[in-house]
C-alpha cells in the first residue's frame, strides 16, 4: 500500500472513530439494565474480533514463513502479533470493568476471561522468545509459537458454548438488539479493523526498516573485523 493510500486510510480512521464514539455516546440506546456501563460493549467487542484478525495474520504470515522462509513474512507476523497484543490487554482490562459494574465481580475466572488471558500469556511468550534467540532461530521457533498460540483463538471464541458461564452469554444465544446499537457497534468495529490495517502497515514498515539497518550494522562490523 503506498503513502497515499496510507494517508486516507488514516483519515478514515480518524474520522470513523469520531463518528463511533458520538454515536456511542449520542445515538446508542442506553441499555435499560446496565446502563451507561454498557457502552463499553462497542469498543470491548470490537477490540476482541479485530484481536481475532490480528492473531490470525499472525498465524498465516508464520505459516507461510515455515514453507517459503522469506524475512518479510516473518516481519509481518511480528508486527501483526504487536497489535493483536494491544487489543488483548484492551479486552482484558475493558471486560473487568463492564464485568465489576454489571456482575459486581473484576474477576471471577470464568472461561473466556481465563481462555483470552492465556492467549495473552502466550504472546507474551512469542515476543520473548523473539527476544532470546538469534535471527534465524528467532524466526523459526516464533513462527511455530504463533500457530500453536492460534489455536487457543477458537477456544476463546467458543468458550462459553463448551463450558457454563454466567458473565458471557454462550455462544449463538440470539438477542434483541436495538438498530441504533447495531449500528454503532458495526461503525466501531469498522473503525477497529482499519486502525489495525494502519497500524500493521506501519509497524511492518518499521520493522523492515530495523532489519535493513541490523544488515548494514554487520556488514559494517564484518569490514571492520
Amino acid at each position: 500500500m503506498g503513502n497515499l493510500s496510507t494517508k486516507i486510510v488514516g483519515v478514515i480512521t480518524a474520522i470513523l472513530i469520531f463518528i463511533s464514539l458520538y454515536l456511542i455516546f449520542g445515538y446508542a440506546r442506553t441499555e435499560s439494565t446496565m446502563l451507561e456501563v454498557q457502552k463499553i460493549f462497542y469498543y470491548h467487542v470490537s477490540a476482541a474480533l479485530t484481536l481475532y484478525l490480528a492473531f490470525g495474520v499472525n498465524c498465516l504470515f508464520s505459516i507461510k514463513y515455515l514453507i517459503q522462509r522469506k524475512s518479510d513474512d516473518d516481519l509481518l507476523a511480528a508486527a501483526a502479533a504487536e497489535i493483536g497484543l494491544i487489543f488483548c490487554t484492551i479486552v482484558l482490562l475493558s471486560g473487568p470493568i463492564w464485568a465489576k459494574y454489571a456482575w459486581n465481580t473484576w474477576w471471577n475466572w470464568e472461561p473466556r476471561l481465563t481462555s483470552t488471558l492465556v492467549l495473552w500469556l502466550m504472546y507474551i511468550g512469542y515476543f520473548i522468545l523473539r527476544s532470546a534467540l538469534e535471527a534465524d532461530k528467532r524466526k523459526l521457533y516464533s513462527a511455530v509459537l504463533g500457530v500453536i498460540a492460534f489455536v487457543d483463538v477458537p477456544i476463546v471464541h467458543f468458550a462459553t458454548k463448551f463450558w457454563k458461564s454466567e458473565a458471557h452469554p454462550e455462544r449463538g444465544a440470539k438477542f434483541d438488539i436495538a438498530p441504533s446499537m447495531l449500528h454503532t457497534f458495526l461503525v466501531a468495529l469498522v473503525a477497529c479493523i482499519l486502525l489495525f490495517t494502519l497500524l500493521l502497515i506501519a509497524r511492518y514498515r518499521m520493522k523492515k526498516t530495523e532489519a535493513r539497518y541490523e544488515i548494514i550494522q554487520q556488514r559494517h562490523l564484518g569490514e571492520a573485523s
